[in-house]
């Protein structure tokens, strides 16, 4: 009637890395999601270095190591039984803290899309003739980020110990876990980082969500690849792959298949207000607009202007822009950052051990639906706030464990599923 977790921190390559948790004194993971823009995620492990070992040019065992060339995984096993793969990234900063007596190593990381994605675009290119759904443009655009400036046959994603790094986008792999309804183009200017054809022009305007999340092993035809995955989100919001759920948190002692809470925090979500857009394609160069004026003039503009949009279609521009203020420009009290220590986890229920699982790994844990009950203060009854997981900040040291997740309401942030209690609910949930 408990739930256990065990980290485990390895760095190196896919075929060869060195496990260093016996030297973690603790660690700590950031990862937001970007709505309509980009998503960089860090992590920061201390590791005691009392052996001198990982002193660089001291004779110890890894004081020879090249650390920026090495991958991080960080995984946590549940219950001994279901590992989540935590985050896996590139190392981007070694900091050695010594007095003579005591010294610490603290690693930090970045996602590999923050990292293989820095190059520029050396050539001016807009697409006419390819029409495709936006999550394929989204995999075609990461990819060609990969390839830009560097020698023929490499790409700007470390390989590690593999012959060559790639995108899975490259292999015909588009991790997308909701589908979306436009199509658009390519644009992309010379001197351009992704974030300009990316983020400013593909996910402008497209309520959208792209996530780094794995690294793993790919071999075909002999050659071995080391592979980086992303999640992707189109404009229909809602999860619809295989591993798609909707986590149950409560405050109550948690049944099986349940969740704990340690706080809840409850308030407005008001920076997330949208009541007027603007989308301008560059295939048409007419401007698609909508306005709530109910909430302009109550609340202020909050405007987004998507100036430079590859969707193909004025009426897909105007959709998405007509879709994003009858979704944002409400502002809504309900839960917004949601706790859980590890410490709550000894009275979980076992049978609950998948879904904390799920909830730590990167792939199935981010933009998740979430019902969350709990009981305000002075309140008769419980409340159920429907939400969905927009990022966490997750914190461990050796015998606790902080998962601190941030919430947005799944009214807006979600659509409509059918047959689904949460999601399903007519009159509630968006179709789209």
């Amino acid at each position: 009637m408990t739930l256990t977790l065990e980290w485990t921190v390895k760095i190196g390559g896919l075929d060869t890395n060195t496990d260093f948790t016996d030297r973690v004194a603790g660690l700590s993971i950031n990862q937001p999601l970007g709505f309509m823009q980009g998503a960089s995620h860090k992590c920061a492990i201390t590791l005691n270095n009392f052996d001198g070992a990982l002193t660089p040019g001291a004779g110890g065992t890894y004081s020879s190591v090249a650390w920026f060339e090495q991958a991080i995984f960080i995984t946590c096993t549940v219950n001994s039984t279901d590992t989540a793969e935590v985050f896996h990234g590139i190392i981007d900063d070694f900091d050695i803290q010594d007095d003579g007596v005591t010294s610490t190593v603290t690693i930090s990381g970045s996602d590999w899309f923050s990292i293989g994605a820095r190059g520029f675009r050396t050539t001016t290119f807009t697409n006419t003739t390819d029409t495709y759904d936006w999550t394929e443009w989204a995999s075609r655009i990461i990819d060609s980020f990969t390839t830009q400036n560097v020698p023929a046959g490499t790409t700007s994603i470390p390989k590690l110990d593999q012959t060559r790094g790639l995108f899975s986008g490259f292999t015909g792999t588009v991790d997308y876990y909701a589908a979306s309804t436009v199509q658009t183009g390519f644009k992309g200017v010379a001197g351009d980082s992704i974030a300009d054809v990316l983020m400013q022009r593909h996910q402008g305007g497209v309520p959208s969500v792209i996530w780094p999340t794995t690294i793993d092993k790919w071999t075909i035809s002999g050659t071995d690849y080391a592979r980086y995955r992303v999640g992707m989100i189109g404009d229909t919001l809602s999860r619809t792959d295989t591993d798609a759920t909707v986590f149950t948190f409560t405050e109550g002692t948690p049944a099986a298949g349940e969740l704990p809470i340690t706080t809840v925090d409850r308030g407005f979500i008001v920076d997330r207000l949208i009541n007027q857009a603007s989308i301008t394609s560059i295939y048409t160069t007419n401007t698609s607009t909508a306005v709530v004026s109910s909430s302009t003039s109550t609340s202020g503009i909050k405007s987004i202007w998507a100036n430079e949009s590859t969707m193909k279609t004025d009426a897909d521009a105007q959709r998405m822009a007509d879709n994003i203020v009858a979704r944002f420009s409400n502002v809504h009290f309900q839960a917004r950052r949601l706790v859980v220590e590890s410490a709550a986890l000894a009275s979980t229920n076992s049978g609950s051990s998948d879904e904390l699982a799920e909830l730590l790994d990167v792939r199935y844990g981010l933009w998740q639906a979430c019902t969350v009950e709990y009981t305000p203060t002075g309140a008769g009854s419980a409340t159920t706030d429907n939400c969905v997981i927009a990022g966490r900040r997750i914190s461990a040291v050796p015998g606790r464990t902080t998962i601190d997740l941030e919430l947005l309401p799944a009214v807006d942030y979600q659509s409509f599923v059918l047959d689904s209690t949460v999601l399903g609910v007519l009159n509630q949930n968006r179709l789209g």
